[in-house]
């Protein structure tokens, strides 16, 4: 038990890094009219690697953490968040999944999901949709661009600071396809 909750808090504090160097990235970009989000980045170690109620109490207080800052209804990224989450977790026993670039490629895919998700519900309250869906795509590709980039960087924190607790990710067994 105190295993799950060092490799819970050594993930918060991952994501609260992540967090803060996205609104650093976004503030810089925003004269620009950019941002960039990198949800995938918060779900891929703990979907991939970490037992489900742990990785899904990272997923949720990390979607919490987004939606505290967030102008749209408290709780939505939380939400979208924990379903990808059981998308992942469920896909995962199939997959390599201690390998970097399974992380990185799954994070890039639940990006892409959570950014069109996201966009189509937001689209529609927008006063001009053509100018709204140009933004939303620099939008994406800025945002899978720094996820690609920074997915193994991310990936390797959260490894190391699970090492650095005394709470590495224990070895899954994978499922045969």
């Amino acid at each position: 038990m105190f295993r799950d909750s060092r490799q819970a808090l050594a993930l918060l504090a991952c994501s609260g890094i992540l967090i803060a160097i996205i609104a650093q990235l976004n503030h810089a970009l925003a004269p620009l009219a950019l941002t960039v989000s990198a949800p995938g980045l918060l779900i891929a170690y703990a979907a991939l690697r970490l037992p489900t109620a742990t990785g899904l109490a990272v997923v949720l207080f990390s979607g919490l953490w987004l939606d505290a800052a967030a102008m749209t209804p408290f709780g939505r990224q939380a939400a979208l968040l924990g379903i990808a989450f059981g998308f992942l977790h469920n896909a995962a026993r199939r997959l390599p999944h201690e390998e970097t670039l399974v992380g990185v490629v799954s994070a890039l895919f639940v990006n892409l999901a959570l950014f069109v998700l996201l966009a189509v519900i937001d689209l529609g309250a927008l006063p001009d949709s053509s100018a709204g869906a140009q933004r939303l795509l620099a939008d994406l590709i800025l945002s899978q661009v720094f996820t690609a980039l920074t997915g193994p960087w991310f990936l390797a924190l959260q490894n190391g600071m699970l090492t650095l607790a005394g709470a590495p990710p224990a070895k899954r067994a994978r499922r045969p396809v």
